[in-house]
Order: C-alpha cells, then sequence, then structure tokens
C-alpha cells in the first residue's frame, strides 16, 4: 500500500473517532441536567452516556482514535526506519572507504614509503 494512502487512512480513522467521540460527549452533556439518580461506578456522565444511548458509540470512537493512531504511528516508524537504513548504508559505505584507506596506508609505512 502506498505510504500516503497509509498516512491517510489513519488521519481519516483519527478524525473519525475524535469527530464521533464529540457527538457524543456533547449529546451526554446535554441530556445531564435530565438525569437526577447515578450510582458512583459510572458516575454522572457514565449515566447521561447510558441514558442517552450513546455508550457503544462511545466505545466505538475510542476504538478509532486507537486504531487511527497506531495507523499513524506505524507509517511513521516505517518512514524513519527507511531514513535510518539509508543513513547506515552511506555509513557502511564511508567506513569501507576509511579501511580501505587504512589499509593502503599501512601497507605503504610498512614497505618504508610514508605518504
Amino acid at each position: 500500500m502506498n505510504k500516503f494512502a497509509t498516512i491517510a487512512i489513519g488521519g481519516i480513522l483519527l478524525l473519525a473517532g475524535i469527530l464521533l467521540y464529540l457527538g457524543v460527549h456533547i449529546a451526554a452533556v446535554l441530556h445531564m441536567p435530565d438525569v437526577h439518580g447515578w450510582q458512583t461506578p459510572p458516575g454522572h456522565y457514565g449515566s447521561a452516556l447510558k441514558d442517552s444511548g450513546g455508550y457503544w458509540m462511545f466505545w466505538t470512537a475510542i476504538i478509532l482514535i486507537g486504531l487511527g493512531v497506531l495507523v499513524l504511528v506505524a507509517a511513521l516508524f516505517d518512514r524513519f526506519n527507511g531514513i535510518w537504513r539509508s543513513n547506515m548504508n552511506d555509513i557502511r559505505q564511508r567506513d569501507q572507504e576509511f579501511d580501505t584507506r587504512r589499509a593502503e596506508s599501512e601497507q605503504q609505512i610498512v614497505e618504508g614509503e610514508p605518504k
């Protein structure tokens, strides 16, 4: 898959999750004044969330946000991994050049013709 497509998919998932979370959150907050009794584990917000019917959409939004972040992190890791490999190849090439020059210099010193 194209790197741009992967980043676009991750961004869309993240944006969709954020928008869904905001919609569910706004609906629950608007419903909070109508909730008169609640228990401590879900709390006032959790009770309003369940009563407004947004409990499963809340968790769907959290999952979408998580998937979007994971896809974006994977795409960025792949990008930086490619840059790291490129830099490592440059380092290996320069290291080989250095080793050949050093071997030539040592050979000249052994033969008695220092440069």
